[in-house]
């Protein structure tokens, strides 16, 4: 996200880096004289990143923990009175609810003095899906499936939770770099709510719609009561848009799009995008079903109905090798342009090549072409044929045989096979390696394999030798477990609860979100089993902290930078909610490795990597609120009894993240 500015002239918003508009030439400023406040003396407002319906979002920084958030002002007409504010405290705990890492996380909220009404979120650096169809046009159905089945994820989570987005649209949906995936968030969930200040009529206040009319249902239109297949019509209507790069109902005003939505049918998807197969465009049409019941029951089974489609596209690897040759890839025709019923698109569009595509989820398929096309290929693709006489035959026979060019013939046939061979076996080794990574369970990350220089050569005895280690594709928490987590276990396999949890058997409500502490490695072991993972081994652990190949000494990199990690706190008592030290994350999107709490993991340790085992005691690593900057290093290693002799000291330092294999299907 990058700060704007504003014309006074024309309204329009632009880039910081922009000084003039592009509209009249008048100079820009910055929107409103709101930068640099501090809401509530915690969130300074440093720059606006973005404008909406709901409100203007901000870059601000807490200015007690030096950490950077999204702050969402809500505009005023949405919180005019104390029972709209109300509704809007009971929005945002709904939204608060919602833990999934492909959701935007909303870790405050608040009114001012001022009756300033804002929100706060974690900040995604990352550019809107609006943003890249409005660059790419239609976007390869791979990478558009792997880019909707996160959107899935996170709202079968807010379902779950009770919570209805109704205002989904590609630009709620972030895309960020996270090494060679795209990671999605999705964001405003549930605030769209807040404009039904009168459930029964289609305009609300200043005659604005709830929500946004062609991503809207069409019960949603006529101001009916909202249930989860509304939001599966909105991502039906998301699919549409990327994989043809126009909504399927649009027009000049509010109303007539809310007309089309309610009695129209979309243009098939396949006259569009003739590359999209027509299992997936079946899928997208049964989204955009009129009637609710006909739609996908839930966001889950729309995922899973996605799923399918890429494993029966794997199937085309089986291909023979004369089929392989005759795939390529189909241009999608241009889409700015409406599709002439004639023939004519009124515009060509240059067929793409493998090497104009920029995303690695571009290079991984070609559209094969239909058995017809196929065999014309081979039609016009064999030696010229001619019609043959008998004189030709006589010719022929006067020929005389040549031993040697037969057998020169039967060698170059022999070749081409060999060489036909090992092209079919590169292009199906090639399209497997280039298969989209798996998708993680709820609240994991999938961590890619790969190999590392383990520990160092300069740090303390028991962190050398440095190493290469290879690890495994494996999956793994992205944060530490919490109070409320663990809570769950205790209570469904009776285990017991750790001993500072002095409210009639649980811990106080406001450290719901805090790492469990007072573990030990055993009940460690026993949760981990409960949930049927594992713990991460030292070099799983490391291998994420430091960015696999990276080598960072600390997530963030190689220096220490003080507020980045909850560390370096001696006279703290317990640690802090997690994530909210937003730069105590590694380039595998893995927080708090650095500090809030250390973690236990599976080894035994030894002094040294090349040391014998004690098994005497278990190893936990990672800083915490109380180690210093050169204790708090990814490479640094610890190690205590794994059993109730864990000292009073380090019960409240040491906590439990997870890790999980990855089955091969």
């Amino acid at each position: 996200m990058h700060e704007l500015k504003k014309c006074n002239s024309c309204g329009s918003i632009f880039p910081s880096n922009l000084s003039f508009c592009l509209n009249d030439g008048s100079p820009l400023i910055q929107p409103d004289t709101l930068i640099g406040i501090v809401l509530d003396g915690r969130y300074r407002l440093d720059g606006l990143i973005g404008t909406g319906g709901m409100g203007d979002v901000y870059r601000a920084t807490h200015v007690h923990l030096d950490t950077e958030f999204a702050v969402k002002l809500l505009k005023p007409e949405l919180v005019a009175n104390q029972t709209a504010i109300k509704r809007f405290r009971l929005e945002a705990k709904a939204a608060g609810r919602i833990h999934h890492p492909n959701a935007i996380k909303v870790t405050d909220f608040g009114v001012t003095s001022e009756r300033i009404v804002y929100l706060v979120m974690e900040i995604v650096d990352g550019q809107s899906v609006r943003d890249l169809i409005h660059h790419d046009g239609a976007i390869d159905y791979f990478r558009t499936i792997n880019i909707v089945r996160q959107v899935c994820s996170a709202v079968e989570a807010a379902h779950r939770s009770g919570v209805i987005h109704r205002d989904l649209k590609p630009d709620n949906i972030l895309i960020e770099k996270v090494t060679n995936y795209e990671r999605v968030k999705v964001g405003d969930f549930g605030i769209a709510k807040l404009k039904e200040a009168n459930p029964d009529a289609l305009l609300t206040l200043a005659g604005t719609l709830i929500g946004t009319p062609q991503y809207m249902s069409p019960e949603q239109c006529q101001g009916k009561p909202l249930d989860p297949s509304s939001d599966i019509y909105s991502i039906g209507i998301i699919l549409y848009e990327m994989l043809t790069g126009i909504v399927p109902f649009d027009g000049d005003s509010a109303l007539q799009v809310v007309v089309k939505q309610l009695h129209d049918s979309p243009q098939p998807i396949r006259e569009l995008s003739p590359n999209v197969p027509a299992t997936l465009a079946q899928i997208v049409m049964r989204a955009l079903e009129k009637e609710p019941r006909n739609r996908q029951t839930s966001a889950a089974e729309l995922n899973d109905e996605l799923k399918k489609v890429l494993e029966m596209a794997g199937e085309t690897e089986q291909l023979s090798f004369t089929d392989q040759l005759a795939t390529r890839r189909t241009p999608t025709p241009s889409l700015r342009t409406p599709v002439d019923n004639g023939g004519s698109t009124g515009e060509e569009t240059k067929p793409k090549s493998l090497g104009d595509d920029q995303s690695p989820a571009y290079d991984r398929e070609t559209a094969l072409i239909s058995p017809s096309e196929a065999a014309e290929f081979e039609r016009i693709t064999k030696p010229n044929e001619r019609i043959t006489t008998p004189q030709d035959g006589l010719r022929e026979q006067e020929k005389p045989t040549r031993w040697w060019m037969r057998l020169g013939a039967l060698v170059a046939a022999v070749l081409i096979v060999v060489a036909g061979y090992f092209i079919y076996q590169y292009i199906v080794n090639n399209r497997k390696t280039s298969t989209l990574p798996p998708t993680p369970p709820e609240g994991m990350v999938y961590i890619p394999a790969g190999k590392f220089t383990m520990g160092r050569n300069d740090g303390e005895t028991d962190e050398s030798p440095a190493h290469e280690v290879e690890v495994k594709a494996f999956f793994l928490d992205q944060h530490e477990l919490t109070n409320r987590e663990y809570k769950k276990f205790v209570d469904e396999s009776g285990h017991r609860i750790p001993s500072h949890w002095k409210n009639n058997g649980s811990y106080e409500p406001e450290d719901a979100i805090l790492p469990v502490t007072y573990v030990t490695w055993q009940d460690a072991v026993a949760y981990a089993t409960w949930t049927k993972k594992r713990l991460p081994t030292e070099a799983e652990w490391e291998f994420a902290a430091r960015g696999g190949d990276k080598g960072y000494l600390y997530p963030w990199g190689n220096e220490w930078r003080e507020g980045y990690a909850n560390a370096n706190r001696e006279s703290a008592m317990k640690p802090s909610p997690i994530h909210s030290f937003e730069k105590d994350v590694s380039p595998l999107s893995i927080f708090d490795m650095a500090g809030n709490v250390s973690e236990w993991v599976e080894n035994y340790y030894t002094n040294g990597y090349r040391g014998a085992l004690n098994q005497k005691y278990r190893v936990y690593r990672g800083g915490n609120f109380r180690t210093l900057p050169e204790e708090s290093l990814n490479t640094r290693r610890w190690a205590n009894t794994p059993d109730d002799k864990l000292g009073d000291d380090l019960k409240p330092l040491i906590g439990i993240r997870c890790a999980k294999d990855i089955v091969q299907q």
